[in-house]
C-alpha cells in the first residue's frame, strides 16, 4: 500500500509542477510597440531576439516599431493613427 501511496504522490507533484508551470506561460504579458518609449527600445529587445521580437517587425524590413519616436516612420501620416490609439 505504501508503493501506491508514494506513486499517487508523485503523480499528484507532477500535476501540480504542470499547472503551474502553464499559468507562468499565460500570465507573461503580450510584447508590442506599446511595450516601449522608443523605437531604440524595441530595437535593442529585436536585435537580441528577446519573446515577441518577431512581432514587432510586421513589414519584415528590421526596423521595428517604426511609428516610435525615433523611427523612420515617426512623422508621417501612416503612424498618425496608431500614435492616437496608443498614446505614443
Amino acid at each position: 500500500m505504501s508503493t501506491n501511496l508514494a506513486s499517487m504522490t508523485v503523480k499528484v507533484t507532477a500535476v501540480v509542477a504542470l499547472m503551474a508551470l502553464s499559468n507562468v506561460s499565460f500570465a507573461a504579458k503580450r510584447i508590442s510597440c506599446k511595450s516601449f518609449d522608443n523605437q531604440a527600445q524595441a530595437q535593442s529587445h529585436y536585435d537580441a531576439r528577446q519573446r515577441g521580437w518577431k512581432s514587432l517587425d510586421r513589414d519584415k524590413d528590421g526596423e521595428p516599431c517604426e511609428c516610435l519616436v525615433g523611427g523612420s516612420k515617426a512623422g508621417k501620416s501612416i503612424c498618425t493613427r496608431w500614435r492616437k490609439k496608443n498614446n505614443k
